[in-house]
């Protein structure tokens, strides 16, 4: 399969599995065909053009042209200089690596990552929270992340791959809107007497398990075992990083009772305690990996010759 083709079919899954419908994705393209239609002077040069079809800021192909024939794709999900420099020194010893699988965003990827939090906004919305609320308590925060990131030197791992001559791809939103349908539909619509419940059912989960072997397993950050869980929400898995605490305030006021999160910031986690919602904190590192390999699992079906290098941090667990 063609890098362009896979990237473009990986965009078009993520939608699929996106809590936003045809709908908008329609007019936000329209919007985005309009605005660079009328762009003018270095607005128009700077413009960026993928988003007309990509609504995902945070996934893209940072090196190659999108004609590589990709076959074997090294996974991580962080990829940095280091893990670059892996897949070439694997290449030397004869390990044939077409393209790097990046989950965390590099290079323009990262750059325009508080671009992908109005997802947040629809999500709490799926969980009763009004839109008004969620985007005055967000607007803030993506500000606050975009100053971070301005700050930083974004474009090493781009950098890296471009000298080594191998294509890579960032899949974040994409990816993380897999595993959020996939909690939505395994946990949070199932009935669970208690939190130790929800443990267990997630012990289930092939890479949760993994992990916690490892020592990673998913926790009970606020709340205990005997909890009732009440009204069950995976609104910390998807949306480009960790929302305001406000967001939980708003939660709460919703009714909801378990929050299922990859991360918990100590605001939220306070915020947690205060109004008295359960937390769970799953793996992180699970849970991107559950993404990323319901991706893979889709791409393999279009593309049986497809196969993947795991590293840094990704497990490859195939599902039917």
């Amino acid at each position: 399969m063609k890098l362009e083709k896979m990237f473009k079919r990986a965009v078009e899954l993520g939608m699929q599995a996106d809590v936003r419908d045809k709908k908008y994705f329609d007019r936000y393209f329209k919007k985005q065909k309009e605005a660079m239609k009328n762009a003018k002077g270095w607005r128009k040069d700077i413009f960026d053009e993928e988003r007309t079809w990509n609504p995902y800021s945070d996934s893209r192909i940072i090196n190659g042209s999108g004609k590589e024939e990709v076959k074997v794709l090294m996974v991580g999900i962080d990829i940095e200089t280091p893990e670059v420099l892996l897949a070439d020194r694997l290449r030397e010893k004869g390990q044939k690596i077409d393209c790097l699988f990046i989950h965390h965003p590099e290079g323009r990827a990262l750059a325009d990552l508080e671009k992908s939090m109005p997802l947040q906004v629809d999500v709490l919305a799926k969980a009763g929270v009004p839109v008004n609320h969620s985007e005055g308590h967000l607007k803030p925060r993506m500000d606050k992340i975009w100053r971070s990131i301005h700050a930083d030197n974004l474009f090493r791992t781009e950098r890296a791959a471009e000298l080594m001559d191998i294509p890579a791809f960032c899949c974040h939103t994409i990816t993380d809107n897999l595993v959020w349908a996939f909690m939505e539909k395994h946990i949070c619509s199932k009935n669970f007497e208690d939190l130790s419940e929800i443990i267990d059912a997630l012990m289930k989960i092939p890479e949760y398990e993994y992990y916690a072997k490892k020592g990673n397993p998913p926790l009970i950050v606020n709340g205990s075992p005997t909890s009732r869980p009440g009204k069950i929400v995976a609104t910390e898995f998807t949306g480009g990083t960790n929302g305001p605490e406000q967001q939980l305030v708003a939660q709460s006021k919703a009714g909801v009772g378990t929050i299922l999160s990859m991360h918990v910031t100590e605001k939220t986690l306070d915020a947690a305690k205060e109004h008295h919602v359960n937390m769970i904190q799953c793996s992180h590192m699970a849970s991107d990996a559950i993404g990323i390999n319901l991706l893979i699992d889709k791409l393999q079906k279009e593309d049986k010759g497809i196969k993947t290098i795991d590293t840094s941090g990704f497990i490859r667990v195939k599902r039917k």
